[in-house]
């Protein structure tokens, strides 16, 4: 497909960007990457792609936001390999679904539980843009991190009870997750939609190190293993012992 240098415009760490990354990747498709500062997505999306969320993409002059609006226009530019089962087959309305979940369900859990991580931990975000092509030094950007990390809370509602509350769920949602593998609707040899769109909230939640082993034993960590490792990572020991206690006894 002749492409006009997509690009694609991100947060380092971000889930929903690494799902639309892995779709390019998918089907080959050339792009650029540009890092974007937490928040600033909020100012400079509607001048760049027309969003103040992530991820956003320009291509062959168009704008998109959203990664599920994206996956469905890269499956129009560029049906093969496709991101969906044909519409006439059984599965098709089985995969929008789960994709529909992970996006509106799941996609948030990570975001609140590294909100509520980072809140008692600031340093560890720095590690998740160690891949990232930043406007400005790192040195310049570190001493802002524990308002960085203060802002995010707020704007994701990562509040102690909401995180708690999204822990305890978690066993249950990974179960099923592990039920979608079982019945052949995820975890195939080429990821499907739902794959890379649930695939990228577990990858984010493995490197929550309190978060790790409540994952492990699950079918549903192999999701995973679409995507390249993660550069960043929360290390063991900065969510409180008693919510990990609950959730385990979930």
């Amino acid at each position: 497909m002749a492409t006009s240098s997509p690009k694609l415009y991100v947060l380092p760490g971000s889930h929903p960007c690494a799902t639309v990354e892995a779709a390019l990747r998918l089907k080959g498709i050339d792009f650029k990457r540009v890092d974007l500062l937490p928040m600033t997505q909020l100012l400079a999306g509607p001048l760049l792609y027309g969003g103040s969320t992530v991820p956003g993409l320009r291509i062959q002059g168009e704008r998109l936001v959203g990664s599920r609006a994206i996956l469905r226009r890269l499956d129009q530019l560029v049906p093969e390999p496709a991101l969906l089962p044909a519409p006439g087959e059984a599965a098709y309305a089985k995969v929008l679904e789960a994709e529909r979940w992970g996006d509106e369900v799941l996609q948030s859990v990570p975001r609140r539980l590294i909100d509520a991580a980072f809140l008692r931990n600031a340093a560890a975000m720095e590690s998740y843009a160690a891949d990232a092509r930043l406007p400005l030094p790192r040195a310049m950007l570190r001493p802002a991190l524990p308002l960085t990390a203060k802002v995010m809370a707020i704007k994701n509602k990562a509040r102690d009870e909401n995180a708690r509350a999204d822990l305890a769920a978690l066993p249950n949602q990974l179960e099923r997750i592990d039920g979608w593998i079982a019945e052949g609707l995820l975890g195939g040899e080429r990821p499907n939609a739902a794959d890379l769109q649930i695939g990228s909230t577990i990858r984010l939640l493995l490197s929550i190190g309190d978060v790790r082993p409540l994952i492990d034993a699950h079918p549903a960590a192999r999701l995973a293993d679409y995507f390249p490792p993660m550069v960043g990572e929360v290390p063991p020991g900065a969510l409180p012992s008693d919510w990990l206690a609950s959730a385990a006894r979930s």
